[in-house]
């Protein structure tokens, strides 16, 4: 009785799991990119959101080491994590204005023009 019970569970668990994939393929999304500008058009999206973060994490580190700054009593401790701060702060507006520069290069190496 178990064994009829075994098979007759795994040969409906394969007819559930393959009828699912089936209906995943067949229902799938069309691909969002159809020629080269669609893919520039991606990447300056990607390009722009991360421009975007890391300079929201550049200003929360510079607002951070203000903070420190500001409410530090003359201990070195304190004094040197609010510089630690402060040099995130400025690898965040580093990669902020790398990540521009790195997408206007990769546009650019992608390109191909008319000679």
């Amino acid at each position: 009785m178990f064994k009829f019970f075994l098979r007759k569970s795994s040969i409906f668990s394969a007819v559930l799991f393959f009828s699912f994939f089936v209906l995943n393929v067949a229902f799938a999304a069309d691909s969002q990119i159809k020629k080269a500008s669609d893919v520039y058009r991606i990447l300056g999206k990607i390009d722009s959101w991360m421009y975007t973060i890391f300079f929201f994490v550049a200003i929360f580190f510079v607002l951070l080491a203000a903070f420190k700054f500001l409410t530090v009593k003359d201990n070195p401790e304190q004094i040197s994590g609010a510089a630690k701060s402060l040099m995130w702060a400025a690898v965040a507006t580093i990669i902020a204005l790398l990540s521009v520069g790195f997408g206007v290069l990769i546009q650019n190496f992608i390109t191909i023009t008319p000679q």
